[in-house]
């Protein structure tokens, strides 16, 4: 089904051909701790999303238990929801950002430099996507659930939840402020508690004392500013 789907997309310059490009044949499973994993999943969910659809009506059909036509009933109903759908563009979004620097610091030989660097350039991603990011993401969702056929809301009128309550909140309060602000914010401040201030400025001065190219990073600076964080291991 796939493949039928990306040929026709071909056809009628939906979708670009070249090397190593519509290559997903299965989803990919997510790892407990592995980033990366979460991050490669969601592109093949994304990318698979009709062909899963597909599968998700076949199990209801014809699944052999009672069970399993439920679950994949309640999959369905959720991954049709414009909430799912939103989520999975949001998390696609900072794991995109994180990617690069997750890769990084799973290296056995690091470069301390640009590891910190790497970090400062992540926060000030997120940074910027949290201030700027929700129109571009919004347009990316509506883009999305048109194409699957999922409803898109009027941002003006109340929140409905998944399970048809109404709400006293907008849905643009609900979608902007709820879930995008409020999960960046989360992924901030995790960020800021793993890669500290004091961390960085640490990793960066510590630098300076690497052998590397015959100490080639030495700077006399950086050491006198490494004691003053030290104060109590150095005299004047």
């Amino acid at each position: 089904m796939q493949k039928e789907r990306v040929a026709a997309e071909i056809g009628i310059g939906e979708n670009e051909t070249g090397r190593g490009l519509n290559q997903e044949i299965s989803l990919v499973r997510a790892g407990d701790t592995s980033w990366g994993s979460h991050f490669r999943t969601i592109v093949s969910l994304l990318n698979l999303f009709a062909e899963v659809v597909t599968v998700l009506k076949y199990v209801i059909e014809e699944g052999s238990t009672l069970s399993n036509r439920n679950q994949a009933n309640d999959i369905l109903s959720y991954f049709k929801t414009l909430d799912f759908v939103f989520l999975l563009h949001l998390m696609l979004e900072i794991l995109c950002l994180t990617d690069t620097l997750s890769k990084h610091l799973q290296k056995k030989d690091q470069n301390i430099l640009e590891a910190t660097s790497l970090v400062k350039g992540t926060k000030k991603a997120l940074l910027v996507f949290r201030k700027d990011g929700f129109p571009q993401i919004w347009k990316k969702v509506c883009a999305f659930s048109e194409k699957h056929n999922i409803r898109i809301v009027d941002m003006s009128e109340y929140y409905v939840t998944p399970r048809k309550r109404r709400t006293n909140k907008t849905n643009q309060h609900h979608f902007e402020v709820v879930i995008f602000n409020t999960i960046l914010d989360m992924q901030i401040q995790e960020f800021g508690e793993r890669f500290s201030e004091v961390g960085i400025e640490l990793m960066e001065n510590m630098a300076a004392l690497s052998p590397c190219d015959s100490f080639s990073s030495f700077d006399k600076a950086k050491l006198l500013k490494l004691s003053e964080i030290y104060k109590n291991d150095f005299d004047d």
